[in-house]
């Protein structure tokens, strides 16, 4: 990996790390309202269809913007052809999600099926969101990206004061959601005719559509796999335990999702170089994919122990939140490191065309994760469907690293972060430590003895400090 190539990609995943920062503060401030405005109740009747929407969601994408992303950053002159394509084939994909989705609500949640259209609004915008800010990503111009986000979270900031300050029902802040996303697409396709002049058409060729499903079919079950791990619980803990019970877990689920999603945009500014280098000598690709791995380790070694330590102080200093959240979400703090490395190894595969290893990634989660959920909630609730999360994505790394050892590289997955995890130790025992002081006080405390540890411990080689000085210095 070029060092030219390796600080641009850093520069992106710094933007766009850095806009979503910004935004999930503002998205935070949202959650807070719906807290206290909606109640337990009503809270877990909105994360309930949220979670419905997304499962039904995925027969909208079958994979097929991941191809996008991935092809057309090896090749830019198939960006019409696949554009045209895409945007037709999501629309019919759509009118099958919402088939489904209706299906859905009928025979698992009859009390939800009246508000079907509220949450196919937030389907259908979040699909076409997510294809079109893809653009961003494969012409490398995260600096749109990161206004798409600010300017979307402070939308849906904006619009969710106005419907608390008129007492709206749950079902409304769905329609709020739906909102947020248009902007997302209308801003998209400005740039696209008015900045960068492409011509904006509507084309569905039958063989190319099935190529690409062909391609794209094993990662959308991948994805489906995912997803549904990812959201089962929610489903179970409402057909087992009732809304209440979930809105204390989805609550504090939100806490781990406001620093989830940084793997996730960090690998996505990433992927476009791993599609890259994919194509060239296998020595490239393992130190990108080496170097992916650490910097996740960097970022998610503090943010678990952190979370986990001072979990209590958090939700209590947090207006509207439930007490109830808290156990649950030192629970889910552990799982927080593993989730961000294991996107390291999703993202690699996905580069190298391992759609069929992804898929078994993801069904090992699945089955994992279902099996647990079946035999901790009906007995723990809602504190057995947090421990199951966190236990299928131990699993998840286990697994992911022994595909990526057969595939391409066996990763010294302890002895090349042990500077990390040691310092990550170092920052536990000074929080436990002083634990008594105030929050404002202790999770800059925590930062600053972690970053020392990092120096003193050398976590980073003279070649990453070097990545990291150009990607954070250079213009």
């Amino acid at each position: 990996m070029s060092a030219a190539l390796a600080q641009r990609t850093l520069r992106n995943s710094i933007l766009v790390v850095g806009a979503r920062a910004l935004a999930k503060l503002a998205v935070f401030a949202v959650l807070v309202l719906l807290w206290r405005h909606l109640g337990a109740e009503a809270y877990g009747r909105f994360a309930a269809m949220v979670v419905y929407a997304t499962l039904a969601g995925i027969v909208a994408d079958l994979g097929l913007q991941t191809v996008f992303v991935r092809d057309v950053s090896r090749d830019a002159g198939a960006f019409d052809r696949y554009l045209a394509n895409l945007l037709s084939i999501r629309l019919l994909l759509a009118v099958l999600a919402l088939l489904l989705l209706a299906a859905a609500l009928r025979l698992l949640s009859p009390a939800l099926a009246p508000f079907t259209l509220g949450a196919f609004a937030l389907l259908l915008t979040t699909s076409y969101s997510s294809l079109l800010r893809a653009i961003f990503y494969v012409r490398g111009r995260l600096g749109y990206e990161a206004i798409a986000i600010l300017v979307e979270a402070m939308l849906l900031l904006a619009l969710t004061l106005y419907a608390v300050s008129h007492r709206a029902s749950w079902d409304a802040f769905l329609w709020v959601y739906a909102a947020g996303y248009l902007f997302t697409c209308a801003f998209a396709l400005a740039l696209m005719l008015f900045r960068w002049h492409d011509r904006l058409t509507l084309r569905l060729e039958p063989g190319f559509v099935l190529g690409l499903l062909g391609a794209g079919v094993p990662l959308a079950l991948g994805f489906t796999l995912t997803t549904v791990y990812a959201q089962v619980d929610v489903v179970l803990l409402q057909l087992m335990r009732g809304f209440q019970m979930v809105g204390w877990y989805s609550a504090a689920n939100k806490y781990v999702d406001a620093i989830a999603w940084i793997p996730q945009s960090a690998m996505g500014a990433v992927f476009p170089a791993l599609a890259l280098l994919s194509t060239g000598t296998r020595a490239r690709l393992r130190t990108a994919y080496e170097k992916s791995y650490k910097m996740l380790a960097i970022l998610g070694v503090p943010l678990a122990v952190g979370l986990a330590l001072t979990a209590a102080p958090i939700v209590r200093a947090t207006p509207g939140a439930f007490e109830q959240s808290i156990p649950a979400l030192q629970i889910l703090a552990l799982s927080i490191v593993f989730l961000f490395v294991n996107n390291a190894f999703v993202y690699t595969l996905t580069a190298m065309n391992r759609q069929g290893d992804f898929t078994r990634l993801a069904l090992l989660g699945l089955g994992v994760n279902l099996l647990l959920n079946l035999a901790l909630i009906p007995s723990t609730g809602y504190l057995g469907a947090a421990a199951a999360s966190t236990l299928t994505e131990v699993a998840l790394f286990g697994y992911g690293w022994w595909l990526l050892r057969r595939r391409l590289h066996a990763l010294p997955a302890l002895r090349s972060i042990l500077p990390v995890l040691l310092s990550g130790a170092i920052m536990g025992v000074v929080l436990i430590t002083l634990r008594g002081l105030p929050l404002y006080a202790l999770i800059p405390l925590g930062a600053v003895v972690y970053v020392a540890g990092l120096v003193v411990l050398r976590a980073l080689d003279p070649q990453e400090w070097a990545i990291v000085r150009g990607g954070l210095l250079r213009r």
